[in-house]
């Protein structure tokens, strides 16, 4: 049977995003169908679980640009408290991740920027909108040289600042969303039923 590709749109070819780029970005979570929920990604080749994370740029020169990131949240090599070192990094960038997008100093530990810092589940972080500088990580293995988050832009940052509004840092930082931020996302309240994780606590 003849099939006709003249109507299909042409192909995709697309530079690196500068580094050091700043761009906001959206978090979404793919489901892997392993661990709490079923969120996690099992490895094929060791007991590492992760979380397989999409980011698309929300605006600027490079709106709809992607960058896919796994994160490690448990297994793999261990340091001398036996915790998970992937994990250990998980979780740093998913707290400075959860500053950036809910206006919180990471030096802030007041109780409204400690609720910040909380979710009820991992589907908190799908649709989060938040700063960060993109990278190049040098390709392995005969792969090519991919985008990466360099660093996510939390609001001690003068980058941070620069891409906010002077109306975007009032009283109480946890409640407010930069001019880049999603408005729609706030702090939700802990609630018993949906436990935090005790790694992501």
């Amino acid at each position: 049977m003849a099939l006709d590709f003249n109507n299909a749109g042409n192909q995709q070819n697309y530079d690196l995003i500068p580094e050091n780029t700043i761009a906001p970005l959206v978090m979404n979570i793919r489901p892997g169908g392993a661990g709490e929920g079923g969120w996690f990604k099992s490895s094929s080749s060791s007991d590492v679980q992760m979380l397989d994370c999409e980011f698309v740029i929300a605006s600027g020169p490079y709106a709809g640009r992607k960058i896919w990131r796994n994160m490690t949240v448990s297994g793999g090599k261990v340091d001398e408290h036996g915790n998970s070192i992937g994990g250990n990094i998980t979780r740093a960038t998913l707290r400075a991740i959860l500053e950036s997008a809910r206006n919180v100093k990471p030096q802030d530990m007041s109780e409204t920027a400690m609720q910040a810092r909380r979710i009820n589940s991992w589907q908190d972080f799908c649709g989060l909108s938040f700063l960060a500088k993109i990278g190049i990580g040098k390709g392995k293995n005969g792969y090519e040289d991919k985008n990466k988050i360099k660093v996510v832009i939390t609001p001690d940052m003068k980058d941070y600042a620069h891409c906010a509004t002077p109306s975007a840092a009032p009283a109480a930082p946890a409640q407010t969303q930069p001019a880049w931020g999603n408005s729609a996302q706030t702090p939700p309240p802990a609630t018993p039923s949906t436990p935090t994780p005790a790694w992501a606590r």
